[in-house]
């Protein structure tokens, strides 16, 4: 019996990696469990995960199936007055603790944002109000907010992915729009489903970063551990609150500790298009067309098409020129944006906003309104 084993061949290795990234994407970083599926070592498994994900700086963190919480994702389009863009990602920020925004970026070149929030079914009206109000009170000269029926993350097309090199490879020259059959690709909301506030801080822990134990949740969280448990398993596992895993490639997060972003430059450049009025087919084929891509991130669907899309910088031309290919049938109602990552921002659900004896999602449009209403005076006061 030879005493060196051969080195595996790199290819090999990469498929593993693949191999496991599917499944953290299905289930998270459940070592055991993932090397139970593929027939391997826990040790390998457990160092590929480490050599493979973690050191090469991408953080797996749990996915909400914001509709099961009684979600729904909103996507807007906002201009601050000149006087306000300086303060513009601080005010951005206190309306992730105020009203349900889960993220915002910048766009280039320009001022303006995108900003997504997952508001409560029942406060849609009043979020989109809100927004405009804040428009007739001067915060912003632009404001455009689109109610989508669902949002979902793309899971990371790791077969396309080197996990050596960190780079992609796809064959731009045999990958080209079509027209699709609209039963190929369909995509449907889910049913709310009951929880409470332990399920919600449950899943913010997890938001964070998926790598986290139950024993460190409970004692960050001082909830009994068995209480904790239970609630996992038999809320949040059992009504499916967790919809996914997302492997963060692009490298951008959130140090929730420090409170502070962490992007690498220079690697990815993100694109936000924006389609309205779609009709059931037209859906349909930009979803068949966009998700032919490796590079998709999040995409969201209703009256109006959304995708939010990361390509590496040296496909930059050929991901422009593939965008325009599958908007020209839609190009009067399209849009699309070039986002400045390093001016961007994701934040956990609104579990601050749940009332834990009521059991339901609030949002007072009074107390909100004054509050802005003050920060807007202390600026100018503070500008003036």
């Amino acid at each position: 019996m030879a005493l060196i084993q051969a080195k595996e061949p790199k290819k090999n290795v990469n498929l593993r990696t693949a191999q496991l990234v599917q499944l953290l994407a299905e289930i998270g970083p459940d070592i055991p469990e993932i090397s139970r599926r593929l027939g391997q070592f826990k040790e390998s498994v457990r160092y590929r995960y480490k050599e493979k994900i973690l050191n090469r700086g991408m953080v797996v963190q749990a996915v909400a199936d914001h509709e099961r919480l009684g979600l729904k994702r909103v996507i807007g389009v906002v201009e601050f007055s000149p006087e306000f863009n300086t303060y513009a990602p601080t005010i951005l920020t206190a309306m992730s603790d105020l009203c349900y925004v889960t993220s915002f970026a910048k766009t280039l070149p320009g001022s303006r944002f995108v900003v997504e929030a997952s508001v409560p079914y029942e406060h849609i009206k009043t979020f989109v109000d809100f927004m405009g109000l804040m428009k007739e009170k001067g915060l912003f000269t632009f404001v455009d907010v689109m109610p989508y029926d669902w949002m979902r993350w793309s899971p990371m097309k790791a077969d396309y992915y080197d996990f050596d090199s960190g780079q992609w490879d796809f064959d731009w020259t045999n990958s080209s729009p079509g027209n699709y059959q609209a039963a190929l690709y369909a995509y449907s909301p889910s049913m709310k489903t009951k929880f409470d506030y332990v399920d919600l801080m449950i899943i913010k822990e997890l938001q964070k970063d998926a790598n986290i134990s139950l024993k460190e949740i409970s004692d960050k969280l001082s909830i009994n551990y068995k209480k904790l448990a239970w609630h996992y398993g038999t809320h949040v596992l059992a009504n499916r609150m967790i919809d996914s895993y997302r492997i963060n490639w692009m490298g951008t997060a959130y140090n929730f500790e420090s409170e502070k972003a962490m992007h690498r430059k220079h690697r990815y450049v993100s694109i936000n298009l924006f389609v309205k009025n779609v009709t059931n087919v037209e859906r349909l084929t930009l979803m068949q067309n966009v998700n032919q891509l490796p590079f998709v991130w999040a995409e969201a669907s209703g009256t109006n098409y959304f995708a939010d899309l990361s390509f590496p910088v040296e496909n930059v031309t050929e991901a422009l020129e593939y965008i325009e290919k599958i908007i020209a049938p839609v190009r009067d109602r399209a849009e699309f944006f070039i986002m400045d990552v390093t001016n961007s921002l994701s934040f956990v659900i609104g579990y601050k906003l749940f009332n834990q004896e009521s059991k339901q999602w609030t949002f007072n449009m009074n107390e909100l309104t004054e509050r802005f209403e003050n920060l807007i005076a202390k600026i100018r006061e503070g500008v003036s």
